[in-house]
């Protein structure tokens, strides 16, 4: 068949293969890296915030029953200070809280959170018995609700937002691990095709100049 064409309709046609190869090359890449950039993303902007949100629930959780036991222990200055110090730790629970709610639209996420919600609302109740303990001077009432039902509220509470960080690590792995195995796999597919064109390619020159110096020996 390519006997019958011009030469540089052969030689055109050899061309075209080749760049065609290379056409399919550079766009399966693209796309692939496009993926992994995806995957990327998702951990950096979404994944590794939550985390980040959720520790600092914990932060703020651990601040709370740092304050509540100074203002048990100190009186007067002192006490005042650590009572001040309990609305900007709960300020900060709630922004956060807002923010994940916002972002966090699994199912089990969202299981998590009401979790977290149900144990904030326990925790929070006690830590007003707590204080209204305080404010009447019931000293050996308080130190029951340490260790009792504060103590319990704050464990379930705690554990419930770990549950969350736990979540979070676990879904960001998974992002880390998928994206391993895209960019592993990728290079499978580039240095496949890359293979692939360069047979295509040795094969269509082969015979494109045996179409040429055939007839030209002859």
């Amino acid at each position: 068949m390519l006997n019958n064409l011009k030469i540089g309709v052969r030689l055109g046609i050899g061309f075209a293969v080749t760049l065609a190869l290379l056409v399919t090359i550079a766009v399966v890449s693209y796309v692939r890296l496009g993926a992994l950039n995806d995957n990327i993303e998702l951990m950096v902007n979404d994944r590794f915030p939550k985390t980040v949100q959720a520790n600092d629930m914990i932060d703020a959780v651990n601040n709370i029953a740092r304050l509540l036991r100074n203002a048990y222990i100190y009186s007067g200055a002192e006490q005042q200070k650590a009572l001040d110090g309990l609305a900007p730790q709960r300020k900060i629970i709630t922004e956060n809280l807002e923010k994940l709610e916002k972002t966090i639209k699994s199912e089990k996420g969202r299981e998590i959170l009401k979790h977290i919600g149900a144990s904030r609302t326990a925790y929070v109740a006690t830590q007003d018995k707590f204080l209204e303990l305080l404010k009447a001077d019931k000293k050996a009432d308080i130190v029951a609700l340490m260790q009792g039902d504060l103590r319990k509220t704050q464990t379930d509470y705690m554990a419930s937002i770990n549950a969350l960080i736990k979540f979070q690590t676990d879904a960001m792995n998974k992002a880390g691990k998928d994206a391993d195995e895209m960019v592993a796999a990728t290079e499978r597919l580039i240095v496949g095709l890359g293979v692939i064109a360069s047979l295509l390619t040795a094969i269509f020159g082969w015979f494109i100049t045996r179409s040429i110096t055939k007839p030209v020996g002859e």
